[in-house]
């Protein structure tokens, strides 16, 4: 069970995050939606601790972090029960896929080679791009790149794996690929927060989902209700865009 109490961040007099709850069970996959700017990649940022929240509490199992008095080692142990899926790709391009994959295993786990990249092996396997092991990220199109940051952040074998936008920097026809691995992670019961424009990918995948707006969960429930039913207003009025958008196209 990995739990968000009262998470709250500002930049200067703006406030980003206002408080936010949430409990998400282990094996659940919740999407978060909602319009730009309102907060949701900087919540997957403050629980890796890439950004530091002002004030809350981030609990994983039994394990509770207090955001204000939080200490290097706090930082050190959600860094190492979350993993972040970014909407660049951020990968080594003088390393092969395999190797990309393996640099935490072998830097921060400090696994032998030989059973890290057996391990890599594995997982290219898995994210299939097992033959392009030896390929440099340049040669690898931008879906392929994405599965392989999937990769490394599966290879951790975290808690929970954070997706931001996962889709967002990917030609449409590149899109599919790199949803049909993350619904595969699903489907292995994998606990993932994904932060999400593709609401056709948050009612079917997911198992809940979360409207944010203006840094608070406006609306949260089962995702294929709070997508074809919602209740909030404002939820309603997004949805609605988004299918006029869609409409239009």
């Amino acid at each position: 069970m990995i739990q968000l109490k009262n998470i709250h961040k500002s930049f200067g007099d703006l406030g980003v995050l206002k408080g936010i709850n949430l409990d998400i069970k282990q094996g659940e996959v919740v999407s978060i939606i909602g319009p730009s700017g309102t907060g949701k990649s900087t919540l997957l940022r403050c629980i890796n601790c890439l950004e530091k929240a002002d004030d809350g509490e981030i609990s994983i199992g039994d394990h509770s972090v207090d955001i204000k008095n939080i200490k290097n080692a706090d930082k050190l142990w959600l860094r190492r029960n979350t993993a972040m899926v970014f909407q660049g790709f951020y990968l080594f391009n003088n390393k092969t896929a395999l190797k990309n994959i393996t640099e935490g295993l072998i830097v921060v786990k400090k696994m032998e080679k030989s059973k890290a990249y057996k391990k890599g092996m594995e997982i290219l396997e898995q994210t299939g791009l097992l033959e392009k092991a030896n390929e440099y990220p340049p040669n690898l199109s931008g879906g392929q790149q994405q599965r392989v940051a999937i990769g490394r952040a599966m290879a951790l074998e975290p808690e929970i794996l954070l997706f931001d936008e996962p889709t967002s920097a990917l030609d449409p026809e590149l899109v599919n690929e790199v949803l049909v691995l993350i619904k595969k992670l699903a489907n292995q019961k994998k606990t993932m927060l994904v932060v999400t424009h593709e609401i056709n990918f948050a009612r079917n995948v997911s198992d809940r989902v979360c409207f944010m707006d203006q840094g608070i969960i406006v609306e949260q429930g089962n995702s294929k209700e709070v997508i074809d039913n919602p209740q909030n207003e404002r939820t309603k009025q997004f949805l609605s865009k988004i299918q006029s958008r869609c409409d239009v196209e």
